[in-house]
């Protein structure tokens, strides 16, 4: 059942990207395509190698695209195309099943939200530097310097940092509700211990 469904994950995820390359000038520039390009990519290692995942990798490629659905449903309009659907959509809700639905052998240290923030701040320091020359449906106002200072900038760098750890730490919360590691390994335990306290017949 996970192979299906991570076949089907990337399946959507390479889709949806290849719509955005053949619709979008310049789709690189995207969040959205960059963190299903990374998606997909990560989930097709995984069917190669037949593993679970690193809890710390697959957490960071899981949290960048739940914020990429949760920002468009809140700040987007419905999706009006397949590409919309499938990279704001499809995927983010598929891969947060699949952190949900899967044993997590290894949950993601308590710190690891604030190692995911290196690609979302990166991303923003990219914006930064490259932001005039961004096509025109990306300089929406949260990217003209101009119009709202970089100071504004900056706390709107930090609000999204803030809305990156809240997603992060609902994702490991989701680890400790979902599943308990070594939860064989001690029923294991308990039995043998079982055994032990068993009081010998006489012969």
């Amino acid at each position: 059942m996970r192979t299906l469904w991570r076949i089907l994950l990337v399946a959507a995820a390479l889709t949806g990207v290849a719509l955005a390359l053949v619709e979008l000038r310049d789709p690189w520039v995207t969040f959205t395509v960059q963190s299903n390009t990374v998606l997909a990519a990560y989930y097709l290692w995984l069917l190669a190698a037949r593993r679970e995942g690193g809890p710390s990798v697959r957490g960071a490629v899981t949290l960048y695209l739940v914020v990429t659905g949760v920002v468009a449903f809140f700040a987007l309009p419905l999706p009006q195309s397949a590409r919309n659907l499938l990279l704001h959509g499809v995927t983010p809700l598929m891969v947060l099943v699949d952190w949900t639905a899967f044993t997590h052998t290894r949950r993601p240290g308590w710190a690891d939200p604030f190692k995911w923030l290196a690609f979302p701040l990166g991303y923003a320091v990219l914006v930064l530097l490259t932001a005039p020359d961004l096509p025109v449906r990306m300089a929406r106002r949260h990217l003209r310097l101009t119009e709202i200072g970089f100071f504004d900038y900056v706390l709107a760098g930090l609000g999204f940092s803030a809305v990156f750890l809240t997603a992060g730490y609902a994702l490991i919360a989701l680890t400790h509700i979902s599943t308990t590691p070594g939860k064989g390994a001690q029923k294991g335990r308990n039995n043998h211990a079982g055994k032990d306290d068993r009081i010998p017949r006489s012969p």
